[in-house]
């Protein structure tokens, strides 16, 4: 028999494209993330992924079967989340932080589902950036704050717990010469015109990362917004390198973005929940982050790139 196990391994696979990110993710061994694979494709009996040389991808038959995998995970999730557990008696005001990013890409969903199992729950969204959420987070201000818990600056004050960590890539125009390399590292991608995005801390980031290679990008824009940043690469104006939680493959003007892994071990965006341990959760701030943990499943039955199919 099929398990859920399996399901899940290969929808994760199917999501990062490297057996051993998906290990990562899910936090087993490679090998048992193949072997996994390799008993699903034995029941299933067809080839289900094949590698390339930036990954592993679903064949045609997997991608067909990479959707059954969803639906029975959504079904599972959904039917987790319908138990009514202690979801009527939890009510009152809920004070949620957010950043723009998580505000612009990752909200609306859970937050819509949450609301339709929580009706007792009065939810007060309010955005800041980092360093200020931050300070409200440990002044007691807020209960909560959805996050980027990667760019925490005063981690040693807050408690926090990574939901979802998405991989960061390398974003070019369709058919750009570095599309063509086998492999891709920053020192290739410093030769190139940079786009930086400026939002959430990105660029702090940046430099954290491509400093510990010696090595920097050549920014040519800096932008506050995801959208020019999409436009200006999609037109051959430079390159970027982002999460595939922020990634389309279209700009706004139809052309086509491509996305490709980089040789060094860029790191991901966590994106989680941050309190202050010296304050007192709230019930309504405990379903909250019961509720995100629950939303994950249902996250991970669709691409961290937005739910569309992958290519």
């Amino acid at each position: 028999m099929i398990s859920l196990r399996q399901i899940k391994y290969f929808i994760t696979v199917c999501q990062v494209r490297k057996i051993n990110v998906a290990a990562s993710q899910l936090n087993v061994s490679a090998s048992a993330v193949s072997s996994a694979i390799k008993d699903l494709q034995d029941l299933v009996g067809v080839k289900l992924i094949e590698r390339h040389r930036r990954g592993v991808y679903p064949t045609p038959e997997g991608q067909r079967f990479l959707r059954h995998c969803n639906t029975i995970m959504a079904s599972v999730a959904i039917a987790l989340e319908d138990i009514p557990r202690n979801k009527l008696t939890v009510t009152g005001k809920l004070s949620l932080g957010v950043t723009v990013t998580i505000a612009g890409y990752f909200l609306s969903s859970p937050l819509a589902r949450f609301s339709r199992a929580y009706r007792g729950i009065d939810i007060e969204i309010l955005e800041y950036d980092r360093v200020e959420l931050e300070n409200k987070l440990i002044e007691g201000e807020l209960d909560i704050a959805l996050m980027l818990v990667s760019n925490l600056g005063q981690a040693d004050k807050l408690s926090s717990e990574t939901l979802i960590r998405s991989p960061r890539r390398l974003w070019t125009q369709a058919g750009h010469r570095l599309s063509g390399k086998s492999v891709v590292s920053l020192l290739d991608v410093s030769r190139e015109p940079y786009i930086q995005l400026m939002i959430d801390d990105a660029k702090r980031t940046t430099q954290t990362y491509w400093a510990e290679y010696g090595v920097e990008p050549n920014i040519q824009f800096a932008t506050q917004s995801v959208e020019a940043v999409r436009s200006m690469v999609a037109s051959g104006r430079g390159v970027t390198i982002l999460s595939d939680m922020l990634f389309r493959p279209w700009s706004l003007e139809a052309e086509r973005i491509e996305s490709i892994d980089l040789k060094e071990a860029v790191p991901p965006m966590d994106i989680g929940l941050a309190w202050s341990p010296n304050k007192p959760m709230s019930d309504q701030a405990q379903a909250f982050r019961e509720y995100c943990r629950t939303e994950v499943t249902l996250r991970n039955i669709t691409s961290l790139v937005g739910g569309e199919e992958l290519d």
